[in-house]
């Protein structure tokens, strides 16, 4: 049976770096003698020579790369795992989960984590991207620690959730050029709309009722996963539907698509909120402070919707 500990694997790292049993106790303020009698442990422990000794020089055995690798490998493991402990004894966060709305660039969000500093990183960060009150249901079931992006028509009821706005959406009715309610009069009759294909992302709750958007009773549907993906399927002349003002711009201006006055529509812009359980607190179930904080800096320039 092997049995090595982390002392012991970075000595075998130590006498790698140095080739030379001389300079590792050097280093280590230690004899030589020790540091042969430590090696000659590892070496029966592991069953096999780890070096090759001549002139003094120590060369690795082809057992020994293998070895050498491996212990490498545990140790940056090891040492991981230490990290963790610590910044959770300094009251730190060992892991923040967030859930995104399908209605913000997933560029935006890797500019988010970029600005954040190394040394305040939570060791794992799992981001999710939800659609409508799929946001909702992840704070609620406990999917996730912040929700990013949430609207308050699915607000649940008890008001356990705190918000800060993070900024408004304005969404348009679009389509192909050449899809037949383009040449229609505005506003669009929802007789004539309801004749034609929509194209609806899917809500992601898992628990609470799906919402919808924009959508006429008695209409075929096309049910994408996303935003994205129903930008696409409009492009392509698929459907029709309401897409984010921000997301949509270029195709607008580039003539790749058309919108239209509808009744069905939104009146206005839709505000956008930040949200988090009133009860988290920092530690492992918190939230980091630099993490809202920097939140909340990008909200203020429009930055999620621009």
């Amino acid at each position: 049976m092997i049995d090595l500990d982390l002392d012991q694997l970075r000595l075998l790292l130590l006498i790698t770096e140095s080739r030379s049993l001389t300079e590792a106790a050097r280093q280590l303020d230690r004899s030589p003698a020790t540091l042969s009698y430590q090696l000659a442990r590892i070496e029966k422990s592991l069953g096999q020579a780890v070096f090759t000794r001549a002139h003094r020089r120590l060369t690795p055995t082809p057992f020994g790369v293998i070895a050498i690798t491996e212990a490498r490998t545990l140790l940056t493991i090891a040492e991981a795992r230490f990290d963790r402990l610590r910044t959770l004894a300094q009251g730190g966060q060992y892991r923040i989960r967030m859930a995104v709305s399908d209605l913000i660039l997933p560029e935006r969000i890797i500019e988010l984590l970029e600005h954040l500093p190394r040394n305040q990183r939570p060791p794992e960060i799992l981001w999710t991207t939800e659609v409508l009150r799929g946001l909702w249901d992840a704070l609620q079931a406990g999917r996730a620690d912040l929700a990013l992006g949430v609207a308050l028509p699915g607000y649940p009821a008890d008001g356990i959730f705190h918000l800060e706005p993070i900024g408004e959406v304005r969404f348009h009715f679009v389509m192909h050029p050449n899809h037949p309610l383009a040449r229609e009069p505005e506003p669009l009759d929802p007789e004539k709309i309801r004749a034609e294909r929509t194209v609806a992302a899917i809500d992601s709750s898992r628990v609470l009722s799906p919402g919808h958007f924009g959508i006429l009773a008695g209409q075929d549907l096309l049910r994408v996963p996303d935003q994205a993906a129903k930008r696409l399927a409009i492009l392509a002349g698929l459907g029709v539907g309401h897409l984010p003002d921000h997301l949509i711009r270029e195709d607008l201006t580039a003539g790749r698509l058309v919108t239209r006055r509808t009744a069905h529509s939104p009146d206005g812009s839709t505000a956008l909120y930040l949200a988090w359980r009133k009860t988290a607190k920092a530690g492992p179930s918190g939230i980091p402070e630099h993490l809202l904080e920097e939140i909340r800096t990008k909200s203020r320039t429009g930055f999620w919707f621009s």
